[in-house]
Formats: C-alpha cells, sequence, structure tokens
C-alpha cells in the first residue's frame, strides 16, 4: 500500500520581515504626531520626574535584591540565584497617582525565605550608607 503523503514540505522563511519602505515620514505624518504629543502633554500622559524617580527606585532595589540572594548563596553553598521583581497594583497597570505606592513581588530561589533577615544584611547595610 502506497502513502499519499508528501515527500518534501514547502521552505518557510522564517525571522524578521523586511522593511515596507525607507522613505521618511510624509508632511501629514509629521502633523499627526505633533498633534497627538500635544494631546499627550495635555492630559498628563507622558513620563514625569516622579515617574522617572520611581522606576529608578525600582532599579536600585532589583539591584540590592539580587546582591542580597548572591550573598545567601554563597553562605548557603547554593547555585540558583534567580530571583526577579514584579509591579502589580496601579502602577503595572499605568493609572498610579502621585505619590502611590508601588506594589512589588519578589521571587526568588526556595532557600530565600523570610526567616532571613534582610537588613541584617551586608548589602542592606551598604543601602544605608551610600
Amino acid at each position: 500500500m502506497t502513502s499519499s503523503a508528501p515527500t518534501s514540505f514547502p521552505k518557510r522563511k522564517l525571522g524578521v520581515t523586511p522593511a515596507g519602505s525607507f522613505d521618511g515620514p510624509l508632511e501629514a505624518d509629521l502633523h499627526s504626531t505633533q498633534e497627538l504629543e500635544q494631546l499627550l502633554a495635555e492630559l498628563g500622559l507622558y513620563k514625569s520626574e516622579e515617574t522617572a524617580r520611581q522606576e529608578e527606585v525600582l532599579r536600585k532595589l532589583d539591584k540590592i535584591v539580587k546582591e542580597w540572594v548572591k550573598e545567601l548563596a554563597i553562605q548557603r553553598g547554593q547555585v540558583n540565584t534567580n530571583v526577579g521583581l514584579f509591579t502589580f497594583g496601579s502602577y503595572h497597570l499605568g493609572v498610579d497617582e502621585p505619590g502611590a505606592d508601588i506594589d512589588t513581588l519578589c521571587v526568588g530561589p526556595k532557600y530565600v525565605n523570610c526567616e532571613v533577615s534582610f537588613f541584617l544584611s551586608s548589602c542592606a547595610i551598604s543601602v544605608v550608607y551610600t
């Protein structure tokens, strides 16, 4: 009995598609962009100094937590130092008010738990003095 299945499959091109055009924007495109930027500014949707400060705080917190987990890994003879910070709530949704808190969840290895005091680690001490 013979099979009717094809013996070869058509070749597919995977990857990034080429640019649709290398032409610059039209005058109408520039005008639309200017109108959109003006509207965003009027609605207060551009990043403020506070937003930039919040992002900097999250970057610093991420660095501190990663250093702390590395320190614990060395103390406990562990290899896994994967840790991540995840925001949620109004900040994550982009609807936070000025001065609002940033709800943040830290997910790390099993050997890092509430029984380990972060505030007694050298990472926390260096934060206090820098």
